[in-house]
Parts: structure tokens; C-alpha cells; sequence
């Protein structure tokens, strides 16, 4: 077997604030998790494949997701008692500030109102699927309360750019339920 010479700040593993697993740490007092090889390469394919995130929205004609200023479409509400998102007096939107709520994981964490009645909620649209590897760099998804999220923009941006990028994520999403 050859030598290898690994210099004195590289280290293997990943950062994690969970105790269950045997920390290691390098010489800088940096802690890391000891992680196996197949696990290493099981959450690196889980990373490439994405989280699933949910969304009911009514449908077009093409089975697509609608796009629209709606809680019932592929976009956010800017108006009403109950905006999904502050835009500013610039016309700008910026991360943090709001986006377009989906649900983390599974349909069944759709709120009630929102899960259609064929799951036993009340809603009337059918559940749209799309994994977070598909979410373009201008957007991401920021979990502000399990099982919620928010996909806002990445940056400050127009409105209408924010608007334009949830509407080319539209290929990506599929009916997961009627």
C-alpha cells in the first residue's frame, strides 16, 4: 500500500452537532463525525436526488402546475390581508423576507385545508412533487417551521425575476396526488 501524505489541516468526516456519533477531530480542535463509506456515499446520493418538497396547486390543461399570484398556484400572494412575501417599496423581494409554502417530505404534511380530500383533508387541487435538486441557484428553500417551507429568492431581486424563476421550476414539478 502506498503512502499517502495527507497534510495536517485535512480531515475526514462532516461537521455534525449530533452526539450519538463518534467524534474525531483534527488538529485544530475542529470536531467531525466519523462516518462509513457506504453511509458517506448513500448521503451523497440523497444530497444529488434532493428532499422531496410538496405543494397543491390547481392544474392546466397539460397536467402542469398553474402559475399564478395564488395560494393555489406556482407562485406567491403579494396582495390581501395575508401576503406571502414583503416587497419593497423598490419592487424588490430578498431571502428571508417570505416565499411560496410547501411541505417538507411527504403530501401528508400538507395542511389540512391544502390536502385534498382523497388524503382526508378538506382542499380541492391536486398535490404537485418536485425534489430540491431541481430548485434553481436564484431560489432555495428555507424550513422555517417543520414540516414547512418556504421557496424564496437566493438573493434580492425584482419581483418579477422572483416570480419568473418559480415559473421555469414548472417542468420539474409532477402530480404525486389527485
Amino acid at each position: 500500500m502506498p503512502f499517502v501524505n495527507v497534510p495536517e489541516s485535512v480531515s475526514v468526516g462532516r461537521f455534525s452537532g449530533d452526539h450519538q456519533w463518534p467524534v474525531l477531530g483534527d488538529r485544530r480542535g475542529n470536531n467531525f463525525v466519523v462516518e462509513s463509506f457506504e453511509n458517506a456515499l448513500a448521503n451523497a446520493r440523497s444530497r444529488e436526488a434532493g428532499q422531496p418538497i410538496f405543494r397543491a396547486m390547481k392544474a392546466e390543461a397539460d397536467g402542469l402546475p398553474k402559475v399564478g399570484r395564488s395560494g393555489r398556484a406556482l407562485g406567491v400572494r403579494i396582495d390581501g390581508p395575508s401576503p406571502d412575501l414583503a416587497v419593497g417599496q423598490d419592487g424588490t423581494v430578498a431571502p428571508g423576507s417570505g416565499g411560496m409554502s410547501v411541505a417538507l417530505d411527504a403530501a401528508l404534511n400538507l395542511p389540512k385545508p391544502r390536502l385534498p380530500r382523497a388524503l382526508g383533508g378538506e382542499g380541492r387541487d391536486p398535490v404537485f412533487r418536485m425534489v430540491t435538486a431541481n430548485i434553481p441557484p436564484a431560489l432555495l428553500v428555507r424550513q422555517d417551521r417543520y414540516p414547512h417551507a418556504l421557496v424564496e429568492p437566493s438573493r434580492r431581486c425584482p419581483l418579477a425575476a422572483f416570480e419568473s424563476d418559480l415559473a421555469r421550476t414548472r417542468p420539474f414539478w409532477s402530480k404525486a396526488h389527485e
